[in-house]
């Protein structure tokens, strides 16, 4: 199975999500012009807002001084969802290390967008970054709201950015719209470029919580908009568009370009012992690596391939491509430097 069968599937799940919320605001809209029509519309806003806010991104629960009362069952109930999401990280960590099982990256990816996506409305990654950093800046937080940052970090030191590639419902969709490349985004200055963005996005994001320690983030965000059908604000949309429109021809734009957790968990694979993929002494050359990369982790330098893993994804699909097994996964330790090629690392 392929991206390129499920991406039909999406599109179906699209259709019906759709559908079903156009059906819903029309029983809305009816029922509100029997009682006090302006009352009522200005409250149906208010409830989708609240709605919108509480129960569309898991994680984020902290807006201001002031932390809401959450009842247990909820908590557990989130709590349970982020400790899922790190169990099968770590089972995709050890799938993608065999051949055999790597193609069930699609299903994955496909799952994590019906499931985290439509029907859980998110649990996002980027909210619990927010979470974990107002945590540790001494704002009072839920722990349940910083599980899943925190429990990536040494996953990711071990299998490598395994989540990024097989359970991101975020990269997914970019991934699933993705249907060709434009060549001017493949090469190593537009892949610094996009990670120079990367640095200037988080550090505004810093910026932000520090100053005002609120989450802004999901007010805007894209993906929200996607998975829920709906936006407060005119931005939502227009960030959608662009979103969408850019994925078609670039490969994860927003991974590539914007994601401050992408960034800072591909940091993680330059620390020693980190899990990394590397091309040893085998390599005959070839361009079959670089080919099968589509997130542009490989880039090529004078012939030579080039690896870079602070962008790779672990996708797996230059481990299934090499007819000469020259691409492999490594522990980033000493012994294994005089073994490998990893110029990018060194």
């Amino acid at each position: 199975m392929t991206i390129r069968y499920f991406r039909f599937i999406l599109i179906f799940i699209f259709a019906i999500l759709s559908c079903n919320l156009s059906a819903q605001n029309n029983e809305e809209l009816q029922l509100s012009d029997e009682n006090n029509q302006e009352e009522m519309i200005g409250d149906s806003f208010s409830d989708e807002f609240d709605e919108f806010n509480e129960n569309t991104d898991e994680f984020t629960e902290y807006v201001g001084e002031e932390v809401p009362v959450v009842e247990a069952p909820v908590s557990y109930n989130r709590a349970f969802w982020a400790i899922a999401i790190l169990i099968f990280t770590i089972l995709a960590g050890i799938l993608v290390k065999f051949k055999a099982t790597r193609n069930l990256r699609a299903v994955f990816l496909l799952l994590s967008i019906v499931f985290l996506g439509f029907y859980r409305g998110g649990p996002g990654v980027i909210s619990s970054f927010q979470n974990t950093y107002l945590f540790f800046v001494g704002l009072d937080n839920n722990w349940q709201a910083i599980i899943l940052f925190l429990g990536l970090i040494p996953i990711t030191y071990f299998f490598g950015r395994v989540f990024c590639g097989w359970l991101c419902y975020l990269g997914a969709l970019q991934e699933f719209l993705y249907i060709g490349r434009i060549k001017i985004f493949q090469t190593e200055k537009a892949q610094k470029i996009m990670r120079i963005i990367r640095y200037v996005v988080l550090g505004i994001l810093i910026i932000q919580l520090s100053f005002t320690q609120t989450i802004l983030w999901n007010k805007i965000g894209p993906f929200r908009v996607a998975f829920n059908l709906f936006s407060p604000n005119i931005t939502g949309y227009v960030l959608l568009g662009i979103l969408l429109i850019t994925s078609l021809f670039i490969y994860r734009p927003f991974c590539k370009a914007i994601c401050p957790v992408g960034l800072l968990l591909g940091l993680i694979t330059k620390i020693p012992g980190a899990s990394i993929i590397g091309i040893n002494d085998s390599c005959s050359g070839c361009k079959t690596c670089n080919t099968s990369c589509k997130i542009n982790a490989i880039t090529r330098d004078d012939k030579v391939s080039k690896l870079d893993n602070q962008e790779c994804i672990m996708c797996g699909d230059c481990l299934s491509d090499c007819k000469t097994d020259s691409n492999n996964i490594y522990r980033k330790l000493k012994q294994h430097y005089d073994k490998i090629k990893l110029k990018s690392d060194k």
